[in-house]
């Protein structure tokens, strides 16, 4: 019998630069440009760039504005 419960996945703990473009419908080259600024903090595993997923949240929340509507 085959369980029909949707299982949850993980929390999303990290996203590469190109995940996070993605996921919010900006440039990997805007995120590259905060990220040299110092405006954006990330980490490293190995040569891989990675912005936590806390950080990102923080960022948005300071520097997008919702639009009325």
């Amino acid at each position: 019998m085959r369980n029909n419960l949707q299982q949850e996945k993980p929390e999303r703990l990290a996203w590469a630069i190109e995940e996070a473009a993605a996921s919010t419908g900006l440039s990997k080259a805007y995120f590259r440009k905060i990220i040299a600024a110092g405006e954006l903090k990330t980490t490293r595993a190995g040569r891989r760039v990675l912005i936590r997923d806390c950080d990102l949240r923080a960022w948005l929340d300071q520097n997008v504005q919702e639009t009325p509507g």
